[in-house]
């Protein structure tokens, strides 16, 4: 593995990136200088704000009000047992070079590995080298 290789590419792909949000706030500008698009945008802006106040009405009515704090809950619940499970699995991979694992019903499923660069600015303290939060840092 050529590790310039890997540094120009991660180069390149920054590159790009700064190319796209470079076009993207040009053309923003574009269309904001257009009377008919500021106009339509604007009407679209006003019933969207009609639209949240409608829909936070209904979510903040009775059983409707349960059900969101049951989907919240339950969301994050499912968050943290993600995190858990991608944990647990990494260590499965690591240390018992397996790529596959039988789940609850006898299921056999493949490990899945994945490979991503932070952005600069991530944090990582209180984690240890699976990434997960050691006790007392969360």
């Amino acid at each position: 593995m050529d590790l310039e290789q890997t540094k120009k590419r991660i180069e390149a792909i920054e590159n790009l990136q700064r190319e796209i949000r470079e076009a993207k706030e040009m053309l923003k500008e574009e269309l904001e200088a257009d009377p008919g698009y500021r106009e339509i945008a604007d009407e679209a802006n006003e019933i969207t704000t009609k639209k949240k106040k409608i829909k936070a009405e209904l979510e903040n009515s009775g059983s409707n009000k349960k059900l969101l704090e049951t989907i919240k809950e339950n969301s994050e619940e499912i968050s943290t047992l993600k995190e858990i499970l991608s944990a647990e699995l990494m260590q499965i991979y690591t240390e018992q070079k397996a790529d596959e694992i039988t789940d609850a019903n006898g299921n056999v499923r493949k490990i899945q590995v994945q490979a991503r660069l932070k952005s600069k600015g991530t944090n990582y303290e209180g984690r240890d080298q699976m990434g997960q939060y050691t006790p007392g840092d969360k």
